[in-house]
């Protein structure tokens, strides 16, 4: 599959706004650059006319410009720019042509490719602070759009029993099977689909949903459904200014709110099925 690259130019206080406005629209991957960021999104659902408008209303000094890129050169681009990720001293995620580092409990190899989840991202950094704190020995977890599959690695490297990944993006999923096979993982399962494909008798301990808004804000009910009495529920990939909605929905849905994270612009919560 082809990917068109768009390359955004604006100022740093607008770069965090105009990337979750992108993930509104299919955007899933993005790489910071110095004048601005580049996001990435399959070319048949690419919509300059809708990048256009976006730009309009939020500042005229804002422009993009956009390329075709092949799916092959993909791993060109992250070699080029993708760093390894330390965090707070416990994880560090790493690509597989990066040294190891042996003073980190969890080190997690991720060659990306056009799947999200390197780390590099607020939301991801918050839901792995939260799996860090956690207590995952002989549980069981899903992993809602599992991207590269970092979650739901962290997940058996802090020995989890049992982990299912999901990914309505069949690319994803294949770089997550890569991924899984890099950190020799064994407890991991990969399915391409949506939390609404699961059997409705499937429970799990705890769910990582790393989205959008809206996403979450629709299966939020899904998540309490499939999760067990007392399990927790980890929700990122909104912006800060979303959270009240989140809030609200997750406490119509009988969700406990445990604990909450911010970094930047993007938020995090931590949620307890009552």
């Amino acid at each position: 599959m082809d990917f068109v690259e768009i390359d955004i130019l604006c100022g740093e206080d607008l770069r965090d706004i105009l990337t979750a406005e992108l993930c509104q629209l299919g955007y899933d991957s993005f790489l910071d650059t110095s004048h601005g960021f580049k996001a990435y999104q399959p070319v048949k659902s690419h919509n300059p006319d809708m990048i256009s408008q976006l730009l309009e209303r939020y500042t005229l000094s804002a422009s993009f410009k956009s390329r075709k890129l092949l799916d092959k050169n993909w791993n060109e681009v992250w070699e080029k720019s993708f760093e390894p990720v330390e965090i707070d001293g416990q994880c560090r995620i790493r690509a597989s042509f990066h040294p190891q580092k042996h003073s980190f409990p969890y080190e997690i190899i991720i060659d990306p490719k056009m799947s999200f989840g390197t780390g590099h991202h607020e939301s991801t950094r918050q839901v792995v602070r939260f799996q860090l704190s956690l207590d995952h020995r002989g549980k069981s977890v899903l992993d809602v759009g599992c991207g590269t599959g970092l979650l739901s690695i962290l997940a058996e490297k802090k020995k989890a029993e049992q982990i299912l990944g999901l990914d309505n993006d069949p690319h994803a999923v294949i770089n997550t099977v890569e991924n899984i096979v890099l950190n020799c993982c064994k407890k991991i399962k990969v399915k391409e689909g949506t939390v609404r494909d699961l059997p409705s008798n499937s429970t799990f301990d705890l769910i990582y949903a790393n989205i959008n808004r809206n996403v979450l804000l629709e299966e939020i009910d899904l998540y309490h459904k499939h999760l067990n009495n007392l399990g927790l529920l980890i929700l990122s990939g909104f912006y800060i200014y979303d959270s009240p909605d989140v809030v609200k929905k997750s406490k119509a849905n009988a969700f406990k709110i445990k604990d909450q994270t911010k970094e930047n612009q993007w938020a995090c919560l931590l949620l307890e099925k009552n």
